[in-house]
């Protein structure tokens, strides 16, 4: 396998592994900086898009507090850090939502599936780094799963100074797609944490968390990758051409984690459902809107419906760089002509479409109904320009 450096921050690792990461150099140097003068937080929250790196990010800090190093941490090299590039670092426990297990009778025994079924995702994400997350209505976050991080953090650390408990998409222990308790049970965790444990959490939408979970992080924004940084993971890591790279990268808005999502898919479900996305949001009548409203599912906005989003806002995007005559920054010249058809909307239409698309993933990250969402798309932008878009929509 081949050797990469780690953007400044540690020595060569060996790819793929967990930390091996692209982009992001102020979040870990910020972090790099904090762990080395010992005033890290003890309890994080990292926030962002989907798919940017979120996760990972946590698991390279998490290495960084078990690194036996004396110069950069995490080395990349010690035992510690060879450990958690592979996920096996016993003192570093990674949690993320999982499907409810059948068939579980009661509380003891629903933990433990849940335990054996974060064991086996885990063994997978080893095997197949380039893994992609499920659809957020079919996975939780349970109270069983907090039970255990707080045994977990109660015991003594097995090989390192610290233990972390990373848990990726703490948004799932909300109402509906977790369970209302495991928020409440974390909170405690949060309230009195062990002095040897370190609570790393990631969230796509912070304003689901429950606030009195908020108010005990402290927060950190983790933006989109550079379109650049995604092609060239994707072309060096992935082994893709340079014309799919490019091409995919232009459609993830900067996620990686988008891009692998949008290579996984089958091909032609995605670009129709973008496709009608994109006409919708061009289009201002009711019937049209309607009937393209009826093509997507009224639940999982922030699933396939919000990958569907960003690839639409990707062909109009497209559509913008044709009619200005750039047709070598166009990703995909056969969807775009096949938007455009034999008369191409005008500019300010197109800039109109792209802000109501921008609103709408918003909403999907809400997680508000896909079908509201696309029977109003020509309004978004006009809604969100008056400020009349409120938490209730």
């Amino acid at each position: 396998m081949r050797s990469i450096r780690n953007r400044g921050y540690g020595a060569p690792v060996t790819d793929p592994g967990y930390l091996s990461l692209v982009g992001h150099a102020e979040v870990r140097r910020r972090f790099s900086k904090a762990v080395d003068e010992g005033r890290l937080p003890q309890s994080l929250l990292l926030h962002g898009p989907r798919g940017v790196g979120k996760q990972r990010i946590a698991i390279w800090t998490a290495a960084a507090l078990n690194c036996t190093s004396s110069t950069h941490r995490p080395c990349c090299e010690c035992r510690a850090c060879r450990l958690a590039n592979r996920l096996e670092h016993p003192d570093i426990h990674w949690f993320f939502p999982l499907p409810r297990p059948k068939r579980a009778t009661g509380a003891a025994q629903l933990r433990q599936k849940l335990e054996d079924a974060r064991s086996a995702a885990l063994e997978e994400r080893r095997r197949n780094p380039y893994y992609v997350d499920e659809e957020e209505g079919a996975t939780g976050i349970y109270v069983g799963a907090v039970q255990t991080m707080r045994q977990l953090a109660q015991k003594t650390p097995a090989m390192g100074a610290l233990k972390v408990l990373v848990i990726g998409r703490a948004e799932a222990m909300v109402p509906g797609l977790g369970s209302p308790e495991a928020a409440n049970a974390l909170l405690k965790l949060l309230e009195e944490p062990p002095a040897d444990t370190t609570l790393i959490l990631t969230c796509d939408v912070p304003g689901a968390l429950i606030p009195t979970i908020r108010s005990r992080v402290q927060a950190v924004r983790v933006a989109p990758l550079a379109i650049d940084q995604v092609s060239e993971y994707l072309s060096t890591q992935v082994g893709l051409g340079a014309r799919e790279s490019r091409k995919l990268a232009g459609k993830s808005g900067g996620s990686i984690g988008r891009a692998l999502a949008l290579r996984a898919n089958d091909e032609e479900e995605p670009r129709q459902s973008a496709l009608l996305l994109a006409r919708a949001a061009l289009d201002d009548r009711i019937p049209a809107r309607l009937a393209a409203a009826h093509a997507f599912r009224p639940f999982g906005a922030r699933g396939a419906f919000g990958r569907y989003i960003v690839e639409a806002q990707s062909l109009l995007r497209d559509l913008i760089a044709q009619a200005a005559g750039a047709e070598g920054a166009v990703s995909d010249p056969d969807a775009v002509a096949e938007l455009a058809g034999s008369q191409p909307p005008e500019l300010s239409l197109i800039i109109q479409a792209l802000e109501a698309l921008s609103v709408a993933e918003q909403l999907a990250d809400r997680n508000v109904n896909p079908q509201l969402i696309v029977a109003n798309l020509p309004h978004l932008a006009r809604a969100s320009g008056s400020g009349s878009l409120g938490a209730g929509q």
